[in-house]
């Protein structure tokens, strides 16, 4: 995934990633994407170091947090997460492969609670 501020950033989508960013913030992957309207601005710009960070290695945190609060709006921190939640979950597939993986989950537990609402 690419952020662009300043110029463009790497930002690694892999099980390491989620690896390096549960053991930021001790918490599951799960617990934190959950959380994350709860997050101040920081923290979520924090998140997005962490897989940059793991794309560069000499990546400094305050000199990538300056550069997002110059180069970012809020909307554009919300799209960048959504996109870099959905890459950690699905690394390498494009915004439509993702969306149509979504939508089979969706539809596949729609009709789950379908069935279990006609037995029960």
């Amino acid at each position: 995934m690419i952020i662009k501020l300043d110029r463009a950033y790497e930002v690694k989508c892999s099980l390491g990633t989620i690896r390096d960013i549960e053991s930021a913030y001790d918490k599951s992957f799960f617990e934190l994407v959950n959380d994350i309207t709860k997050m101040k601005t920081e923290e979520q710009i924090k998140l997005l170091y962490i897989g940059a960070k793991k794309a560069d290695n000499t990546l400094i945190l305050k000199e990538f947090t300056d550069k997002c609060e110059e180069y970012m709006g809020l909307g554009d921190l919300m799209d960048y997460l959504e996109k870099y939640f959905y890459g950690l979950q699905y690394p390498g597939l494009s915004d439509e492969e993702v969306q149509n993986r979504i939508e089979k989950k969706l539809q596949k537990s729609r009709e789950l609670q379908r069935n279990r609402d006609l037995i029960g």
